[in-house]
C-alpha cells in the first residue's frame, strides 16, 4: 500500500538536526533490523532479472473483457533467474511463448536484448540468453527434497509490473498438483502463502538462506 504524507508548512532545520542525532545514536542498533530475509534479498537482487516481451495479436479476442484487435502489439512481463555467468537465464515457458522481442533488465537498470535458446513446455521452463559485457552473478541453488511445512520462503519478481517486488511467506504444502487449463497441468508444486502476482512468473522462490528452491509459476 502506498501512503502519501502531508507536509506541514514549518522550518525543517531543527527536525533534520534532530533526525541526524537520532540516526547516529541508533546506528549501533541497525544490525537488529538486518534480518536473514534482508540479507537474502540483498544478495539475490543482482541475480534476478525482469523480462519484458512484445508480440503481435493474431486474432480478435471477442470474449475478452477488453477485446484486442488483430495486429495490435501486446506487451508482456515476467521474471528470470541467472543460472550461468555467461548470460543464461531460466524463466517460465509461458513468459516467452510466441513472443517476438525480449529484453532483460537488472536491478541497476542495465538492459539487454535476449533470445530464447531452449524450451520445455511440459514443465513450463525456458532458457533465454543475453550477451552480457561482464560475468553475471549466479543465484545459489538450494534443495527442494528436504523442505518443511511452515518453512519461511521469499519470492522475488516483477509483480504487477513493479520491478523487484519482495514478498515473504511460508511453505503451505508440498507436492501439490494443479490443473491450470485443458492443456496445462503442474505436478508436485510447492504451495506457498507468499503473495504471487502477475509478473512474478519465472522468479525465484528462495529459502531463508537465500538459495533458490523453485520458480514461481502459478497464482
Amino acid at each position: 500500500m502506498f501512503v502519501q504524507s502531508r507536509r506541514p508548512f514549518i522550518s525543517f532545520a531543527g527536525i533534520v538536526l534532530t533526525l541526524i542525532s537520532i540516526s547516529a545514536s541508533r546506528a549501533e542498533k541497525a544490525p537488529n533490523r538486518e534480518t536473514p530475509v534482508v540479507v537474502a534479498v540483498r544478495n539475490a537482487l543482482p541475480s534476478v532479472v525482469n523480462i519484458h516481451s512484445e508480440k503481435t495479436a493474431l486474432y480478435e479476442a471477442a470474449s475478452s473483457v477488453e477485446p484486442f484487435e488483430s495486429g495490435r502489439r501486446i506487451n508482456g512481463m515476467g521474471t528470470g533467474v541467472i543460472v550461468d555467468e555467461r548470460g543464461y537465464i531460466l524463466t517460465n515457458h509461458h513468459v516467452v511463448d510466441k513472443v517476438e522481442t525480449i529484453s532483460v533488465s537488472f536491478s541497476d537498470k542495465e538492459r539487454y536484448p535476449a533470445k530464447v535458446v531452449s524450451i520445455d513446455p511440459k514443465f513450463d521452463l525456458a532458457v533465454v540468453k543475453i550477451e552480457a559485457r561482464r560475468k553475471l552473478p549466479v543465484l545459489p541453488m538450494g534443495r527442494s527434497h528436504d523442505l518443511m511445512l511452515g518453512e519461511t520462503v521469499i519470492a522475488l519478481g516483477n509483480a504487477f509490473g513493479y520491478e523487484n517486488t519482495v514478498t515473504t511467506g511460508i511453505i503451505s504444502w508440498l507436492g501439490r498438483d494443479v490443473e491450470v487449463n485443458e492443456t496445462q497441468a503442474y505436478r508436485g508444486l510447492i504451495q506457498t502463502d507468499a503473495s504471487i502476482n502477475p509478473g512474478n512468473s519465472g522468479g525465484p522462490l528462495m529459502n531463508i538462506d537465500g538459495e533458490w528452491i523453485g520458480l514461481n509459476v502459478a497464482i
